[in-house]
């Protein structure tokens, strides 16, 4: 902490008065985004466009520049930035008007044929449910006791994740008229954030003390890293087991087989549970039809999750989360009760990002703080990194 001190004392008076401005401008920033959070979301959809657009937009702008050296191509040097974000914006656009024109139809009409069927369903259910209770009779008194309490606290849990879950939406979406106008602003908004991003970097580092660049720069790359790998991983991952779902439900012979990998391509964002989470639908179609196939189709999700876990995720995501499935459970139960749906897929990313900050500035604030890389690289990689509390 006196080391902190000093340093804090160390900067010339004037300079701290502005750090000190700064400061006090970025709490009156953050509180009038809180109190606008619920026009936001659109702008924060817009940065995470913005940052998984980058890497394609430095690409292609790069080759852009590249062309701009020969005679009559000079003129790519100049727009070759825009035309990459224009390109970019088309492929996307591309990939979502083909994923709506050709799968969305498919999804609704087989969510619409599981809804009809609704009533076979709950009955094949039904009858299910009736054999089980007449198994469950015979057990001993004291078993069922057991069972029942246990079932009930566990029915109340499950409704309260419900309705936390629906309530935090409700609060995070609004469908007003800035909403909308949000909506129709963030693709601009988003151009100009990746087109300019070099001067919107210049102008931040313009604000802030030039001994701060380097702890502001390692921070970035930081949470660059683990954010970066964590989102992309994801979606990948998410893709990944819609299409093994779909190969594995159509081999079963199960009804609704793209409706099915839909659904399990998106719990698939959720860390842990939603893999499981994602496959209850499936093994519920499958009882319809006989136990064999809900059975096999249970084993084949086991199987998914073990190959998920030993191959695909650790070559898709990588250890950008490095957290235990006891911590990831907790902070999924916290994000639910603070924002809802979008709490329960942000949170383990969120819980990882603190994680690091404060390896970081631990290894800043030692008796004899580390370097802004080297700190960097220790919280980046603790293992064989010991230090005493």
């Amino acid at each position: 902490m006196s080391t902190l001190t000093d340093r804090w004392f160390g900067i010339p008076l004037a300079r701290r008065k502005r750090l000190v401005l700064l400061v006090g401008l970025l709490a009156f920033i953050v509180l009038v985004m809180w109190s606008a959070q619920g026009v936001l979301l659109p702008f924060g959809f817009g940065l995470l466009m913005a940052y998984l657009l980058t890497p394609l937009v430095e690409f292609l702008d790069a080759r852009f520049q590249g062309w701009g050296k020969r005679r009559g191509l000079r003129w790519l040097r100049v727009i070759g930035r825009s035309l990459a974000i224009v390109i970019a914006y088309l492929l996307v656009l591309a990939i979502l008007v083909g994923f709506i024109s050709l799968v969305v139809p498919m999804v609704v009409d087989q969510a619409q044929k599981l809804w009809a069927a609704r009533d076979a369903v709950s009955g094949q259910l039904g009858k299910w449910i009736d054999d089980i209770t007449e198994q469950y009779r015979l057990l001993p008194p004291t078993i069922q006791q057991q069972a029942e309490e246990q079932l009930g606290k566990l029915g109340e849990y499950a409704v309260k994740i419900i309705e936390q879950t629906l309530t935090g939406t409700a609060g995070v979406i609004s469908y007003t008229l800035s909403l909308l106008l949000a909506f129709l602003i963030v693709p601009f908004w988003t151009f100009f954030v990746i087109k300019d991003s070099q001067k919107l970097q210049e102008m931040f580092y313009s604000w802030i003390p030039d001994m701060l660049h380097a702890d502001i720069s390692c921070l970035g790359k930081l949470v660059g890293r683990t954010l970066g790998a964590y989102l992309r991983g994801q979606l990948v991952m998410g893709l990944a087991i819609s299409i093994i779902s779909l190969i594995g439900f159509t081999a079963l012979g199960l009804d609704y087989t793209l409706l099915l990998a839909v659904i399990a391509g998106i719990f698939e964002l959720v860390p842990n549970i939603g893999p499981w989470l994602g496959g209850i639908p499936a093994v519920v179609v499958a009882l319809t039809r006989d136990p064999t196939t809900a059975m096999a189709t249970a084993i084949f999700i086991l199987i998914l999750q073990q190959v998920e876990n030993v191959l695909l995720a650790p070559r898709i995501i990588g250890e950008s989360v490095q957290l235990h499935p006891v911590v990831i459970m907790l902070v999924l139960i916290i994000g639910s009760e603070i924002a809802g749906l979008l709490g329960l897929f942000l949170a383990p990313i969120v819980a990882a990002l603190v994680r690091d900050v404060f390896r970081y500035f631990y290894y800043r604030s030692l008796d004899e703080p580390l370097p802004p890389q080297l700190a960097l690289q220790r919280a980046v990689d603790p293992k064989g990194f010991h230090v005493a509390w």
